[in-house]
């Protein structure tokens, strides 16, 4: 049977072409996504970095104890980390040299908003040199990290956390890649930050280990060592994050490839069963068996599979180098991000492909096992729709569409906030996309009699027959798209799957993201100012003082911190994103979405809570939480929002508020503003800009605020287009290109018949391209009722979580990709069949009607 595999793959390729394409494009991007996944799971060795030249760092690592509800105690670290113990720092120092490492916000006017203070004694753990001037001496003198030489004895001003200083730049060092430094002489640095993030230390690493036993162990420290010193550094950190933050769209855009590969060498594979129906007829003639076609048909999907398999892992091993400069140039992951190809990667890859090779042709072999010896002499010309493969696709498309439809009802109202999160949604989206493909075949027919309804009722009105509505031509392509179940369904399904999965996924997104613009655009609705970090990580205190000194303004500062509380059923204790703000300013100057209770219950024994909330709490009870810093606390509920899972998800007063530790005190992000009745608007607006002129901050109005939103949202919409959409759209595409083809090419008898009944070629070819229209066209009708489906579910969710929100259909980019798939359509199907009918009337029809006789 393996012989006969590879003659038939030899003779028939052209059958196999486009499984071929589309399972080798397949195993590139997953060979590509594993590899670059592969290169995201350690962070890239970085050279120098901040403490390269300490031989052992003991960093602050405070953990809280949290015991499960059914299992051992779980030291948990505290978003907020107060710093080493003095008593710490004096056991470590008795055991050799050591060097405290003080870093927190410092930005010089033309600096980078990453830019930090630093102690000058820490310069040298990094291994900054000095290039010119020297050591800062005095309180007022300054190190800049990357300076020019003609700096040197300039008088600069620079931003803390407390507001403006200036100081003296004694020296200058070479610019360093792991960070933006200004130095400061080591009193100076302490008072700016007197928590020791980092020490330092110089002696034995075994006598700093057990120093730090004696101190509070792993409960407050940790000991690093060797390569692990790099965990030390914030830019290790950033690093690992960003290099985090593209695995998820990179797994899922080769999961996608994955299963829309399965689809396209399925929909391929039966299709080619069906063009085959008497060659196999002719196998169970001669002796072949059930067991040996299924075997046959298995096998060539084998032999497609090895190939398409081998050629993929070498593209996505040649695509690997490019795909980590396209993620570096997007700024997706940092300058010095390779990806090198490994074995390992392109061998699962291989295997994936492999195995979607034999998934996709499962039902196919199951067919050819099912064709009787005599239909080989039985079969007529005209297409016979198999009951069984009608009945398999009712019944699958409609558990899969029927499935995700319950599962988006349940979740819009039971679990809203799985709505607010892509990833967590992306199943649900799958499922509809799922079944509206499985559901093309047959729906394809209902779809387009719905579309040429109206030529119908026209010709009804003037009482001729239905056929006739739209001429002959229109008549003919009509009937023909009926009655060619296959040839719709293989053009049909491509276009659902194009138009479905691109109008889900991104109306989805366009939804979410709409939601938090929504959420932002309410919550500033009773606004009338609002100030915001320019060029900053935050807003000093010396922003929010000035504002708040002024008359006739009323001010909300919105001051980000932690929370800690319990999720999975008291499984793990996790930090949620909180803010500090005055109650009474929350309550007049915000509009936040309260479902229950009042904001004017805020106080220092109470807390405001999303009520996605874990546990559910009502409004009146208490739940348990830990403040940033692990410290316990117990807060009655005071009111619950309805808000996303991008959003602020407890609002606190500043005695359960921690905004401060290893980086010093933490910066406002936001100053929203009331004019109070009877201020002047352009008196308060020019007052305010000179506020905060020269401060690192901006006036600027709620609308502002909503258009960069957008703008923002709209970026990450296009982002996931590229990253998940791109070659999955680019496999359907293939498959209806190929299944156009593989159909025109066997349909030279029909279409020679046409011409003997005195079609001219113009009205064939005509006929030929409004039939691939009208495929194309139901295909995209369908894929828009999908998208609606899935958009209407996470509208739904969305609406109960948050209130009213738009949904977004992204129906530019779905008429752009309906265009495409009219264009591919008919240059596949229109090409090919002018190509047919050249130099030919008929004859076709006459030489086969003469071999008969």
């Amino acid at each position: 049977m393996l012989t006969l595999a590879l003659a038939s793959v030899r003779l028939r390729w052209a059958s196999f072409v486009g499984s071929f394409v589309a399972l080798a494009c397949g195993v590139a991007l997953m060979a590509t996504s594993i590899l670059v996944i592969a290169a995201t799971v350690d962070v890239p060795d970085q050279g120098r970095q901040r403490f390269s030249e300490a031989p052992v760092l003991v960093t602050a690592d405070l953990n809280v104890d949290f015991k499960p509800a059914n299992g051992d105690v779980q030291p948990t670290p505290v978003p907020a980390q107060p710093g080493l113990p003095a008593g710490l720092i004096a056991a470590v120092a008795a055991t050799g040299r050591t060097v405290e490492d003080h870093t927190c916000y410092a930005q010089l006017p033309d600096g980078p908003s990453d830019q930090v203070a630093r102690a000058w004694s820490s310069a040298a753990l990094g291994g900054y040199r000095l290039t010119a001037g020297a050591a800062p001496a005095a309180d007022d003198q300054v190190v800049i990290g990357g300076g020019r030489p003609e700096q040197v004895g300039q008088r600069v001003r620079y931003v803390t956390a407390d507001g403006v200083h200036s100081a003296t730049v004694s020296g200058v060092t070479e610019a360093e890649a792991f960070e933006h430094a200004v130095f400061f002489a080591d009193a100076q640095a302490a008072r700016y930050c007197p928590a020791v993030g980092v020490l330092a230390a110089f002696g034995p690493a075994d006598a700093v280990r057990r120093a730090v036993d004696s101190a509070g162990g792993a409960n407050v420290a940790r000991v690093l060592t060797g390569t692990e010193r790099g965990q030390a550094d914030p830019h290790h950190a950033e690093v690992g994050s960003r290099l985090e933050n593209v695995q998820t769209p990179l797994g899922l855009s080769a999961a996608v490839s994955a299963g829309t590969a399965v689809f396209v060498v399925g929909g391929t594979f039966a299709l080619s069963i069906a063009q085959r129906r008497r060659e196999l007829a002719l196998l169970r003639l001669i002796g072949a068996t059930r067991r040996q076609l299924r075997t046959l048909v298995n096998r060539e999907a084998l032999v497609v599979g090895v190939l398409a398999s081998a050629a993929g892992c070498a593209l996505g091993a040649a695509g690997a180098a490019p795909a980590g400069r396209w993620l570096v140039d997007h700024d997706l992951v940092p300058a010095e991000f390779t990806v090198p190809v490994t074995w390992w990667g392109l061998l699962v890859a291989g295997s994936i492909g492999l195995l979607t090779a034999i998934t996709g042709v499962v039902f196919s072999s199951v067919k050819a096992g099912l064709i009787s010896p005599g239909e080989a002499l039985a079969e007529a010309d005209a297409e016979r729709t198999s009951r069984l493969a009608l009945a398999f696709r009712w019944v699958s498309g409609l558990l899969v569409l029927g499935g995700g439809i319950a599962a988006l009802v349940l979740t819009a109202s039971s679990w809203p906030d799985t709505a607010a999160d892509v990833a967590d949604s992306l199943s649900l989206l799958l499922a509809i996309v799922a079944g509206c493909v499985l559901l093309a075949a047959v729906l394809a027919g209902p779809a387009i009699r719905l579309l040429t309804v109206l030529p119908g009722l026209v010709a009804r009105l003037r009482g001729r027959a239905t056929e006739d509505g739209g001429g002959i031509v229109w008549a003919t392509a009509r009937q023909s798209s009926l009655s060619a179940f296959r040839r719709t369904a293989a053009t049909t399904t491509p276009v659902v799957l194009i138009i479905a999965f691109a109008g889900c996924l991104l109306g989805s997104i366009d939804t979410i993201n709409r939601s938090q613009v929504t959420e932002v655009r309410h919550q500033l609705s009773a606004a009338d100012l609002v100030v915001t970090p320019a060029g900053t990580p935050g807003l000093s205190r010396a922003v929010v003082e000035r504002v708040r000194s002024l008359p006739g303004v009323q001010s909300l500062v919105i001051t980000p911190t932690s929370v800690m509380a319990p999720v999975a059923d008291g499984q793990a204790l996790v930090a949620f994103r909180a803010a500090t703000a005055d109650p009474t300013a929350l309550a007049e100057v915000d509009r936040l979405p309260v479902v229950a209770g009042s904001l004017a219950d805020l106080g220092p024994d109470s807390i405001v809570l999303s009520r996605t909330w874990p546990g559910s709490p009502a409004v009146g009870g208490r739940v348990s939480v830990r403040l940033a810093d692990g410290t316990p606390r117990d807060l009655r509920v005071a009111a619950l929002l309805g808000t996303g899972a991008e959003a602020v998800q407890a609002w606190v007063t500043g005695p359960n508020a921690v905004t401060g530790g290893v980086g010093g005190p933490a910066l406002a992000g936001r100053i929203d503003l009331r004019l109070l009745p009877g201020t002047d608007r352009a008196q308060a607006t020019a007052a305010l800009r000179t506020a905060v002129d020269g401060l690192g901050a901006r006036l600027t109005t709620p609308e502002e605020v909503w258009s960069a939103a957008t703008d923002s949202t709209e970026r990450d919409s296009w982002n996931a287009l590229l990253m998940i959409l791109g070659l999955a759209i680019c496999y359907a595409a293939i498959t209806l290109a190929n299944s156009l083809v593989m159909t025109v090419t066997d349909r030279r008898q029909e279409l020679s018949l046409l011409r003997l009944a005195g079609a001219t070629k113009g009205q064939v070819l005509r006929t030929v391209a409004l039939e691939t229209l009208m495929c194309v066209a139901a295909g995209t009708l369908l894929g828009v009722l999908g998208t609606a489906i899935s958009v209407g579910g996470s509208w739904a969710a969305l609406t109960n979580l948050v209130g009213p929100t738009p949904a977004v259909i992204p129906w530019t980019v779905m008429a752009a990709l309906a265009a495409a798939c009219a264009v591919i359509a008919l240059t596949a199907a229109v090409l090919p069949a002018a190509l047919t009918l050249r130099d030919r009337d008929g004859q076709a029809v006459l030489r086969g009607a003469a071999g008969a006789a």
